[in-house]
C-alpha cells in the first residue's frame, strides 16, 4: 500500500509540475518582470524552495532506511507527523511564487493541501493497523500538517542509510532546478522566440 501511495504522490506532483511549466512558458503574467513585486515573489519562491530541499534532507537522514518499518518519533518526526509532505508542500508553494501567476500561486499550494491530506489519511490508516496503539498516541501528540515547534525531540545519534541520503540530495538539486526554468521560459518569452498565447493573472 505505501508503495501504492508514494507512486501515486509522485504521478500527481509530475503532472501539477508540468502543468506550471508549460504554463508558465505558454502565457503571460500580469506582473511585469523586474517590477519591485515580481522581483519579491522571485525571492519569496527561491527561500520557500531552499526550505523545502533542505527540510526534506534533513528527514531523509532520519529515515535510515525504515520508512513504514519502524515508527520514527523523533527529529523532524517529533515536530510534525509529515514532515516530507510539509516541506514538499512548501517547495511547491514556493514554485508557484516564481511563476508569478496568481493563478498557481493560489492553486498549486491547494492542490497538494487536498492531494497530501488525501494521501496522508490512507497512510494513516496503514499505519495504525500497522503500530497500533504506539501510533495513536503519536497522533496525539504530534500534529499532522502544522509543525508544534515545542514538541522537538532530537537523538544523540542517528543512523544513516547513505543510498537513501544521497537520493535525497539529489532531490534537493532538482527542486533548485525551478527558478533557472522559470527564468528561462520569462527569457524566451522576452525574446519574442515563444510569444505568450494570453495573459493569465
Amino acid at each position: 500500500m505505501a508503495r501504492s501511495l508514494n507512486r501515486s504522490r509522485i504521478l500527481w506532483s509530475k503532472f501539477m509540475g508540468l502543468f506550471v511549466l508549460f504554463g508558465v512558458f505558454l502565457t503571460g503574467a500580469l506582473i511585469q518582470t523586474e517590477s519591485p513585486l515580481h522581483e519579491t515573489l522571485d525571492m519569496m519562491g527561491i527561500v520557500f524552495v531552499a526550505i523545502c530541499a533542505l527540510g526534506r534532507l534533513y528527514t531523509t537522514a532520519y529515515l535510515g532506511g525504515s520508512k513504514n518499518e519502524t515508527l520514527i518519533t523523533e527529529g523532524p518526526f517529533s515536530v510534525v507527523r509529515n514532515p516530507l509532505y510539509v516541506f514538499s508542500w512548501i517547495g511547491f508553494t514556493g514554485i508557484a511564487l516564481m511563476t508569478t501567476h496568481l493563478v498557481f500561486i493560489i492553486a498549486v499550494p491547494v492542490f497538494f493541501a487536498v492531494l497530501y491530506t488525501f494521501l496522508v489519511r490512507r497512510e494513516e490508516a496503514f499505519l495504525h493497523e500497522k503500530f497500533g496503539q504506539a501510533y495513536k498516541a503519536y497522533t496525539q501528540s504530534v500534529p499532522r500538517f502544522i509543525p508544534n515547534f515545542a514538541n522537538y525531540r532530537n537523538p544523540d545519534d542517528i543512523k544513516v542509510n547513505t543510498s537513501l541520503f544521497m537520493n535525497g540530495a539529489l532531490d534537493a538539486i532538482w527542486w533548485f532546478a525551478a527558478f533557472p526554468l522559470v527564468e528561462f521560459a520569462e527569457y524566451v518569452q522576452e525574446q519574442g522566440w515563444l510569444p505568450a498565447l494570453f495573459v493569465m493573472p
